[in-house]
């Protein structure tokens, strides 16, 4: 292979072994490392854990000791720029350095703008070669939470509603009323799965009394976050009796035991808060499943959204609660059938320029 299919080639496989460390790595970014010598992968690694070895660290540790001299001649392809820092582990472009590594190809910058381009900066000062591709996009989808931390300093936000062919998302007073179908929600466990948080309204909790876990599909269930101003929770809503401890944000001093009230100056806003806590306790992902009051709270603040999904049924309800406005800050990114239902994924147009402009 030559030039850049060689290049896209191997990339893609950093990218397939970044993918496997999802689970576990928390608020660090997903990255993965492929190291070439004379066309074949001698190593390969990825993050694995939070707080652990980072991807060029396994790599080179994957290496046999039989081919530690070829470090010198191999190509290292890694997905995200190596970091220049010594945080919880040490330096990975000084690693690569310390090993004899020449030439390093990038998916793309680190979207950190404190030490964006220091990891280039360190190894091309030492002699070796570096280049820069442009896998802003794709580092992106992967770790949308670690570029929000970074870029806008707060979680990455996806909104999720359900409605009706006729603009509806309920009903006054129904209580939960099930509008997708079942693939529509497995779907929607599988999302949950996939964030660091879930987030409703008191209303919700009152109104539909729902779980807010993952039951539908195999993962760990998000932290349940619940926005009560007037203090209203009692403690004994089923989202208090699952054995996970649930936080509450409230303009009111209140404690419901074995769980986290978190009471908020009455003149500023509960989100901010909720996202400042969220990153103190290293969460970047945050998934809003409330009514209509609490999406249109997020989509009418200063950028405090970057995804919508919902699913359209078939069926209308006549009249209803409206689902929320949609935004004209919004670039399609998935519409297709999902059994009965259409899904459709937007993003803000803001959020994914400036993840990808890097």
């Amino acid at each position: 292979m030559q030039g850049n299919k060689r290049h896209q080639f191997y990339m893609n496989r950093a990218f397939e072994l970044a993918l496997l460390g999802k689970p576990k790595i928390r608020s660090n970014p997903a990255v993965g490392c492929v190291i070439i010598h004379n066309d074949t992968i001698i190593g390969e690694g990825y993050h694995r854990d939070f707080g652990g070895p980072h991807a060029e660290v396994n790599a080179i540790l994957s290496v046999q000791s039989g081919d530690m001299y070829k470090l010198m001649e191999a190509t290292i392809y890694v997905t995200l720029e190596p970091c220049s820092y010594i945080g919880k582990t040490p330096s990975c472009a000084n690693h690569l350095i310390e090993n004899g590594v020449k030439h390093v190809v990038i998916g793309c910058l680190d979207p950190n703008p404190k030490v964006r381009g220091r990891g280039i900066q360190m190894m091309r000062e030492q002699g070796v070669n570096v280049e820069v591709l442009r896998y802003a996009q794709t580092n992106a989808n992967l770790n949308p939470g670690f570029y929000s931390s970074m870029l806008h300093d707060r979680p990455y936000v996806t909104l999720k509603w359900a409605q009706s062919s006729d603009g509806f998302i309920g009903q006054k007073g129904q209580g939960s009323m099930p509008i997708s179908g079942q693939k529509g929600r497995h779907f929607t466990h599988t999302w949950r799965s996939e964030h660091h948080a879930i987030l409703v309204g008191s209303n919700t909790v009152f109104e539909d009394n729902p779980r807010l876990d993952v039951r539908l599909v195999e993962g760990e269930s998000p932290q349940v976050i619940v926005l009560d101003r007037r203090g209203r929770l009692t403690g004994n809503e089923m989202i208090f009796s699952l054995g996970k401890e649930v936080w509450i944000f409230s303009y009111q001093i209140k404690e419901i035991e074995h769980h986290r009230w978190f009471t908020v100056d009455p003149s500023k806003p509960l989100i901010p808060k909720v996202f400042e806590t969220m990153l103190a306790h290293e969460m970047n992902t945050l998934f809003v499943e409330g009514g209509r009051q609490i999406h249109q709270a997020f989509l009418e603040g200063p950028m405090w959204w970057d995804e919508l999904r919902y699913f359209t049924s078939r069926e209308k309800l006549g009249q209803g609660i409206d689902a929320p406005a949609i935004p004209a800050d919004c670039t399609p990114y998935i519409r297709e059938d999902i059994g009965d239902d259409e899904m459709v994924i937007l993003r803000s147009k803001q959020t994914w320029q400036n993840f990808i402009s890097l």
